[in-house]
């Protein structure tokens, strides 16, 4: 076991610095509300200690920037640093999943084995990996997922682990948005589930509802009354919409009477079917096995979030659990059934909130190569079976690595805000031959870009912000030394007319007016900023 976390890690922490190639807002985002914590006490809005953190007009939960803090103090503001918390929490994952799947009703032996194969798959799962490696709090939520069901588990032996369980929970719900509605589902899931035995331990699970209670009561409140639900509110707003506009299109396109119209062309069964859809993709083939996540920031793009050789060990795990195990299997099946509700609600198939589902597939894969690897067949076949399979990992594994840390970082790029981070790379590397240093904000985030890359002081960011300079033409600009952030919109008239000043540089947006120097995007070389420059 000790050989599988230190390969955990290995492969979460190499390179984490530079690969992926930039910091994205939202990792920008926790790390700025961090140092304005550890540097004023208040986020970057000035509150002091809040439970919930604005950014860009949304709200993130407490506990993955508070998890910052003492980082960035012995650190500072790296990237290795801010990634650092994230790549050991999914470290820890994988023994926290080796311990749980010990706890199984399974022959010692067994179970040793499936814990062990569970641990490794995890280890090196494609899902898993690539969100260790950038700050995403879904990753640290499901540490703390995984530890309230092992405390849970175990608690069949003691039942003082209610307590513990229930403190977990609280602690996913204050890392994460989506827990918010898969706890609300699942904890009743898990006492239904336990009901043999938990509902007798009447004390200790008093405990643990009082705990879970009262530690939840300011999330409540927040939820509530103080935007707490504002990221699942504009996902379903938007979900909303779209199913209008469907709706209208269909029914405009009918030539039946108004009433047939009405019962065929309606927001509750299209509801209901994109519902269906999205919650069934989650499990399709092509989403866990073939091509993933859409989303080149959430994956390296055509590469399943499983790998295709585990597929049919995960559908050989099905039946031997519930021969083997009905009771393990009945608790997966109700995991992987509950977790990807609130993706399907307001989306596509989404690796980030759909993370959860990760332990519970590789157990059901792991249960299915300890059994065929396992049966009473003669030792040739065992060992053919074992060699496919070994080369397979070992094939799929090298495959990912050698797209993820060679071609990853190029044409993925810009999917982790790298135009911003390029654009100031040039500014920094040639501030010192310039009066001032103009940057265009055509792509969002460039002074939250500008604030991270400098470690600059919470107090006067906020200040430049809240006092934006106006020049001769009436244009907006964060002023920050000689740095200045906002666009000139320069066409050929106003670069004729002289409208920059001697000793300037500008890195303008693409549509401005015609320049020789340019930044242009590594994966298919379009334009991301033109270079100005006057002597």
């Amino acid at each position: 076991m000790i050989l599988i976390v230190g390969l955990a890690l290995i492969l979460r922490v190499y390179n984490l610095g530079s690969n992926p190639p930039s910091v994205y807002g939202d990792e920008q985002s926790f790390a700025w509300n961090a140092w304005n914590i550890l540097k004023t006490g208040t986020d970057e809005y000035g509150t002091p200690w809040p439970l919930q953190f604005r950014a860009f007009d949304d709200y993130k939960a407490p506990i993955p920037v508070y998890l910052l803090v003492p980082f960035l103090s012995f650190g500072g503001l790296q990237t290795f640093v801010v990634r650092l918390p994230v790549a050991l929490f999914g470290t820890a994952t994988v023994y926290l999943l080796y311990l749980l799947v010990k706890q199984f009703d399974l022959n010692k032996q067994r179970s040793e084995k499936i814990a062990l194969v569970s641990a490794l798959l995890l280890a090196i799962s494609p899902w898993h990996l690539h969100l260790s490696r950038g700050y995403f709090e879904s990753t640290i939520a499901l540490f703390f997922f995984v530890s309230a069901i092992y405390f849970f588990v175990k608690a069949r032996e003691k039942n003082n682990y209610l307590s513990y369980s229930s403190l977990f929970f609280v602690l996913t719900l204050y890392t994460y948005f989506t827990p918010r509605i898969v706890i609300l589902l699942f904890i009743p899931f898990l006492l239904w589930w336990g009901k043999d035995w938990v509902f007798k331990a009447k004390q200790q699970l008093v405990y643990a509802a009082v705990i879970l209670f009262v530690l939840t009561l300011p999330l409540v409140k927040i939820s509530l009354f103080d935007k707490g639900l504002s990221r699942i509110d504009k996902l379903t707003d938007s979900r909303s919409e779209q199913i209008v506009r469907e709706v209208e299109r269909d029914r405009n396109g009918a030539n039946s009477p108004l009433f047939i119209k009405t019962i065929l062309h309606n927001r509750p069964f299209y509801w209901v079917r994109i519902l269906v859809n999205d919650y069934i993709e989650q499990f399709s083939v092509n989403f866990l096995f073939l091509y993933g996540d859409s989303s080149l920031r959430y994956g390296i793009g055509n590469f399943g979030m499983l790998y295709l050789v585990t597929w049919p060990f995960f559908l050989i795990g099905f039946p031997v659990l519930f021969i083997r195990q009905r009771k393990i299997f009945w608790l997966l099946i109700g995991w992987m059934a509950i977790v990807p509700l609130p993706a399907a609600v307001v989306g596509r198939p989404f690796a980030v909130r759909s993370l959860a589902l990760v332990p519970a597939l590789v157990i059901f894969s792991a249960a299915g190569i300890v059994y065929m690897t396992n049966m009473p067949r003669k030792t040739i076949t065992k060992r053919i079976i074992a060699a496919v399979l070994g080369l397979g990992i070992v094939c799929s594994l090298g495959y990912y690595l050698f797209r993820y840390h060679l071609e990853y970082p190029s044409y993925a790029a810009t999917w982790w805000g790298w135009e911003n981070k390029a654009a100031l790379d040039l500014a920094f590397k040639s501030e010192k031959n310039y009066d001032q240093v103009f940057l265009s904000n055509f792509y969002s985030g460039m002074d939250l870009a500008f604030a991270y890359y400098t470690a600059d002081d919470p107090i006067k960011f906020r200040t430049a912000k809240a006092n934006q300079i106006t020049l001769a033409d009436n244009r907006q600009q964060i002023q920050l030394g000689k740095f200045y952030i906002g666009s000139l919109d320069i066409d050929d008239e106003r670069l004729r007319a002289g409208i920059l000043p001697p000793r300037t540089l500008y890195i303008g947006r693409p549509e401005e007016a015609d320049s020789t120097e340019i930044i242009s995007a590594p994966d298919d070389g379009r334009i991301l900023f033109k270079i100005y420059r006057t002597q």
